[in-house]
């Protein structure tokens, strides 16, 4: 009897592929009902949950034309000239600005975006997430240089946001625009700043020199006080006939040593040169650079910086629109199909088994 029986347990281990496939046709309902229930509240899902929309748009270096003007003024105020590629690697930086992207953040109140009740937290907590939200917000947004090697490829900006699509595009050409203007203003402030500074340090110069040739005129009225001092007292009115050639315009240059010699020029001819030197109401004609630094300075006066005709970005294709990303209907519903068929196949597997060993304690009671 113990033989039988070990006998007959290798056969009622073994899996019947024809009793297990007549097992699931019977629990077909079973199976039926199981795949309809996970596709149930995957439709669900699919219809309630909040849709995310991705923008996208393409940008390309500025145009040789919208960096010209920035150039033309560069070389008169400064050394530096600006190139497309520096230009555009500042516009990088400005887009991937996190003061840039709070900006817009704040703009578009996407705090509530990302918590609809923000409003209804007390101050600290509304910080907290406020903060959080931000930091999604950094991370829903992306730039990916298409080309690190050539630069003149450009680059795609994405935005990824639970918003409507025409809502998302409209942030993310916000965004550009922002980064753009920022790049304008700053270079537009540069260029102000250096002209203002190089303006100041001409016009710097020619007081400086208004002022020493003033000086000098005052040291010439002085030496020319004393050697007629020294005629009065020779009683010398006319130059002497003999000595030294001397003159009054020889003092601009050897005032030093001339100045002991200058009464041999007479109290007559020396007085006429002080009342001239000291009716002089300015020194300007005295100046040898004079004129080199006004028409500098003129120069610099004349040029006009002009933000609105700098190019530092071009828009190869806007976000005209943005595509949903999540969730994805198709993948979610063909996931829970297979989901709802495996259930349903071991549901229906467990039932058969149980209602197969009920059989069987029913045909062998104990």
């Amino acid at each position: 009897m113990d033989q039988s029986n070990t006998a007959q347990m290798p056969q009622n281990d073994e899996i019947d592929l024809f009793e297990l496939w007549e097992g699931l046709v019977q629990e077909k309902l079973t199976i039926l009902i199981s795949l309809l229930t996970v596709l149930a509240v995957a439709l669900v899902y699919v219809f309630s949950v909040t849709p995310v929309y991705k923008a996208s748009t393409y940008l390309l270096p500025p145009k040789l034309d919208g960096v010209i003007p920035m150039n033309v003024l560069a070389e008169v105020v400064s050394n530096t000239v600006n190139s497309t590629e520096s230009v555009f690697a500042l516009f990088q930086t400005n887009l991937k600005s996190r003061q840039s992207l709070t900006v817009i953040f704040n703009q578009y109140d996407l705090a509530k975006m990302y918590e609809p009740n923000i409003d209804a937290l007390v101050e600290a907590e509304k910080m907290k997430v406020q903060n959080k939200a931000l930091t999604q917000f950094f991370q829903d947004f992306s730039v990916q240089i298409l080309d690190k090697e050539v630069l003149s490829a450009g680059m795609s900006v994405q935005l990824s946001l639970a918003l409507s699509d025409v809502q998302v595009a409209e942030i993310l050409n916000a965004i550009v625009q922002q980064a753009e203007q920022q790049t304008v203003n700053h270079i537009a402030r540069q260029l102000k700043s250096e002209k203002r500074a190089q303006e100041q340090f001409v016009q710097q110069k020619i007081s400086s020199a208004r002022q020493v040739e003033q000086s000098r005129r005052l040291d010439r009225i002085a030496q020319l006080d004393e050697a007629i001092q020294i005629t009065k007292g020779l009683n010398l009115n006319n130059p002497m006939p003999s000595g030294p050639t001397l003159n009054v315009n020889n003092l601009n240059e050897t005032g030093g040593y001339e100045g002991v010699a200058l009464y041999l020029l007479g109290s007559d001819l020396l007085e006429a040169a002080k009342k001239v030197l000291e009716q002089r109401k300015n020194d300007d004609a005295f100046i040898a650079k004079l004129r080199g630094w006004q028409e500098s300075l003129q120069l610099l006066k004349s040029f006009k910086i002009e933000p609105e005709k700098f190019g530092v970005v071009q828009v190869d294709q806007a976000a005209l629109f943005a595509e949903k990303i999540k969730p994805n209907k198709g993948l979610v519903l063909a996931v829970a199909g297979v989901l709802g068929l495996m259930l349903g196949v071991f549901i229906a597997l467990i039932r058969r088994a149980i209602k197969k060993r009920k059989e069987e304690s029913a045909l062998n009671p104990v």
